[in-house]
């Protein structure tokens, strides 16, 4: 619990919440959003790209990922289709994927190598 506020005007005006120290100097409490909700996505994989397989979510916080392709799969985290030659990073069979928090919200758009199996994506949301 914070020990001050601080008024600002986004609008109509409210309070940040702060905690005062020696001096008289504010410093602002942030807090880690956690998840309120999980969602799965399971993509059988194909040499047709997916593109936006999942689809941007500026509420998503995790993205966990497993691999039970046959073959290589390759992720885009935009709205592009991926290629061998133009992706941003790329699941081998039995690989565990956990995507960094900045990349999370993005779309993820997949390719595979050959097709067969699936990839099995757990997303993890905040309202």
């Amino acid at each position: 619990m914070a020990d001050s506020a601080v008024p600002i005007t986004p609008g109509s005006g409210a309070n940040i919440d702060t905690y005062q120290i020696a001096g008289g100097d504010h410093q602002q409490i942030v807090r880690e959003a956690r998840a309120t909700a999980i969602t799965t996505n399971t993509w059988t994989v194909s040499t047709t790209a997916s593109a936006s397989q999942i689809a941007a979510d500026a509420g998503r916080l995790t993205v966990v990922m497993v691999s039970l392709a046959s073959a290589r799969v390759y992720l885009r985290f935009d709205a592009t289709a991926p290629t061998a030659a133009a992706h941003h990073w790329y699941l081998d069979p039995g690989d565990r994927y956990e995507v960094p928090p900045e990349l999370a919200t993005l779309a993820i758009s997949m390719l595979g190598q050959s097709a067969g199996g699936t990839i099995l994506t757990t997303l993890a949301t905040a309202s």
